[in-house]
């Protein structure tokens, strides 16, 4: 498995990256996502919010298509399947419908 998934505790608070400390998600704040140059992803379980082209690369198809099929949608099943070498994920409990978000960072910066 190229990825380690991490549960975080309450979705309230902010999240850093585990690098470079920057924050991430940031609740308070309009714009409440921030990435950094090792976020792949942040992606909630129906959409992505945000992707790197080079994790985009790693998928086995485009962010779009798999848009395209959002009643087929299972982002943690394409994030999964991505050949990314080695990523970590936090996974983010919503608090509504057993939603989660899920932010995977990388230690090589890739923005």
């Amino acid at each position: 498995m190229p990825f380690q998934l991490l549960q975080v505790d309450h979705s309230q608070n902010n999240l850093h990256c585990p690098y470079c400390k920057n924050t991430v998600i940031d609740s308070t704040a309009e714009e409440y996502i921030q990435p950094c140059a090792h976020t792949l992803f942040v992606a909630m379980d129906l959409s992505f919010e945000y992707v790197s082209d080079t994790f985009e690369a790693s998928l086995g198809r485009s962010v779009d298509d798999i848009h395209a099929h959002d009643d087929q949608l299972n982002i943690f099943q394409e994030i999964s399947q991505s050949n990314y070498p080695e990523f970590v994920i936090y996974q983010m409990d919503l608090g509504i419908h057993e939603l989660s978000r899920y932010i995977g960072f990388s230690a090589q910066a890739v923005a």
